[in-house]
This record gives structure tokens, sequence and C-alpha cells, in this order.
């Protein structure tokens, strides 16, 4: 659905969220003062032109706002999309937040996903953090640690 077909909804959504949010920090930093705040962004599930305006506050998630914009996108992992995958580690940079305040959730997964590819991307992108979901995963499927840099050979075909 076009944003542009629900120009109320499209206005309203976003605000709620964003006051919501902001509710939240100003009620727990009364507590905790000096609490730190992210986001976590989900890219794959609002990668509609409708969710895209919805579900991203612009006017209350702003780099002065928190303290990092956490981002992720399982499916474009799971699908081996490592461009759509480098899209959404870019959507902090894109929306203002210096690598200080990015990171990046990496959903682990076995060797035929691109997770560890993915993690790779996040690092030379400047995250701040990258942080690995399912660590049992990790366990299970047995993973060595340090983890492997990737195998680096070359082939000239031709």
């Amino acid at each position: 659905m076009d944003p542009q077909t629900i120009p109320q909804e499209a206005a309203f959504l976003p605000g709620l969220i964003g006051s919501f949010t902001s509710q939240i920090m100003s009620y727990v930093r009364t507590a905790f003062p000096n609490c730190r705040f992210e986001v976590l962004y989900p890219t794959d599930v609002n990668d509609t032109p409708l969710n895209r305006v919805i579900n991203y506050p612009a006017g209350a998630w702003t780099p002065p706002a928190l303290n990092c914009l956490k981002t992720e996108s399982f499916t474009y992992t799971l699908n081996r999309n490592l461009d759509q995958s480098k899209s959404t580690i870019d959507t902090g940079t894109a929306k203002g937040f210096a690598p200080s305040q990015r990171s990046h959730l990496v959903g682990v997964g076995d060797s035929s996903t691109a997770w560890l590819k993915e993690a790779m991307l996040a690092d030379a992108s400047g995250c701040e953090s990258i942080v690995l979901f399912a660590l049992d995963q990790f366990c299970l499927i047995g993973y060595e640690l340090p983890l492997s840099r990737g195998q680096r050979r070359s082939v000239q075909l031709g």
C-alpha cells in the first residue's frame, strides 16, 4: 500500500511509536539517568513503502535521542542476499547515525547461509558492535573461535 493514499495514518502511526518510545526513555531516565537506549530496526520486515514510513519514527529516533540504532535482517541472511544485508547495515548511516552509534544483529545459521560474510560487512562498515543472535546454534553447530575470516584465494578463469 502506498502511504500517500492514507496520509493521516502515515503521519499518526510513526508519531505514536515515537511518542511511546520517548516516554519510555524519559521514565527510565528518572530512575537511571545514565541509561543508554538503542532501537532494533529490522529492515526486512519493513521492506514495503508503508512499513518503512509507519514503523520508523524519523522525528523521534534520531542520533541525539538514541545511543544506538541496531539493524537486522534475518530474511536477507537466510536468502543469502548480501546486497540486501549491506543495505540493512547502511541504514544507520543513511539516517545520520555515526559508526559509534550503529550496531548490527546477525542471525547465526549453518554454513550454507551468509551470516559470517554479513558480520564481516558490518565490521567493515565501522559498526560499534556486531551481535551474533542464537548463540545456542553457534555452540550446537560447533563453530571454532576465532571465527574464520573466509578463504583468501582467487581464481582466474580463461
